[in-house]
């Protein structure tokens, strides 16, 4: 976006009067937090913080251009688990529910023009002790801007898998209940357009919510991870890899924050930036007073693969509690010249064992051999 005021203003009107003129898609969703957050704070601007590296001006033209669209809901749910597009009265019913404030729009605003915008919607809830048998697979929304609610129930357990599709913003909400678990799988493929993305999961006590999210590339793809512990015995886990080609932007952008004590959080992100590109991966996690006997970690590993790509890493701790165990740690670095030697005296071409080195480099931030081949590292 530009720098100036004016222009910040201007745009701010632009994307207010769009909403205006927006078809009314799912008129019992309360448009006006959004609109009151873009008229009296306005959005994001370049080198303001959180958008020292990504220029946002390419998305809001994104917006302004791609801001219609029709809603094609093509989700894919096992027997137990509801699914309600949000212009059936039976998401209304179910959205309307509290879900405990999982986004804040003040500090994402950008899920407020979401709203503004919206044009596909759609409610997953597995009821209390469901065990879904089989993933939910969300292969498209249709839509330019999209907003998915994940409700799991107290004692439920449900994986949700978000296949490759295109959208300008996409807002996921999930609320994992007292004992629930919640499997988030992300895949996204390159593109040369311009994304952006918030999940934002709340977690109740003894709930279980784990994500793991494979990235590559876009035009400009920034992709937002919040999680709030609210409840003692919450876990948290978050797992990201991407792979970053000549002239792709992504900026990752993820925060854990610990409300009550007795939770555990685990952030391990692995990034490989080729070519000219630029990748951003910031990560904080925040103790709120009283939330003593947390455990939470931060961990961020990145290649580089030509001189002219960019990483900028940042870990950052906000600890307001005693007795907790934190840690962090980012590191950048190459592709180690002893393994590739290795591997070539056993036969192997250069550029297979690169290849090779680069997606065991990667797999390790997902961990699991099951949910690397779900995501298509193996």
């Amino acid at each position: 976006m530009a720098g100036s005021t004016a222009e910040a203003e201007a745009l701010a009107e632009r994307l207010l009067a769009a909403g205006e003129r927006a078809p009314a898609y799912a008129p019992w969703l309360d448009r006006r937090p959004g609109r009151a957050v873009v008229a009296d704070q306005g959005l994001p601007r370049y080198k303001s913080e959180g958008w020292r590296h990504t220029n946002p001006r390419r998305w809001y033209a994104a917006a302004l251009a791609e801001g219609g669209g029709a809603p094609d809901i093509r989700v894919h749910a096992p027997a137990g688990v509801e699914v309600a597009p949000f212009d059936d009265a039976t998401a209304a019913r179910l959205a309307t529910r509290p879900r405990a404030g999982a986004v804040d729009l003040k500090r994402h605003p950008l899920a407020a023009v979401n709203g503004l915008l919206l044009g596909a919607g759609v409610v997953i809830r597995a009821p209390e002790g469901t065990q879904a048998t089989a993933p939910v697979r969300i292969e498209s929304l249709g839509a330019a801007h999209q907003h998915v609610i994940v409700l799991v129930g107290p004692g439920a357990a449900l994986t949700v898998v978000e296949e490759p599709s295109t959208f300008v913003h996409r807002l996921v909400e999930c609320v994992v209940g007292v004992g629930a678990r919640l499997t988030h799988l992300r895949r996204q493929a390159a593109s040369d357009r311009c994304e952006c993305s918030l999940v934002a999961a709340a977690i109740a006590a003894e709930g279980d919510y784990d994500l793991a999210q494979v990235s590559r590339g876009a035009a400009l793809r920034r992709n937002e991870l919040v999680a709030r512990v609210d409840g003692p015995q919450a876990r948290v886990r978050l797992r990201a890899a991407w792979l970053l080609d000549d002239g792709q932007h992504l900026d990752n952008q993820t925060r854990v924050s610990h409300m009550v004590g007795g939770g555990v959080s685990r952030q391990r992100y692995r990034g490989v930036a080729g070519g000219r590109s630029r990748a951003v991966q910031n990560g904080a996690i925040h103790i709120a007073p009283g939330a003593g006997g947390t455990e939470a970690t931060f961990t961020t590993k990145n290649l580089l693969t030509s001189a002219s790509a960019q990483v900028f890493a940042k870990p950052a701790l906000e600890i307001h509690a005693s007795d907790v165990k934190c840690s962090h740690g980012a590191t950048v670095g190459a592709l180690d010249a002893a393994a590739i030697h290795y591997l070539r005296s056993r036969g192997i071409g250069e550029q297979a064992a690169r290849a090779l080195l680069v997606r065991g480099f990667l797999s390790e931030a997902i961990g699991d051999d099951e949910g690397a081949r779900r995501l298509g590292l193996v």
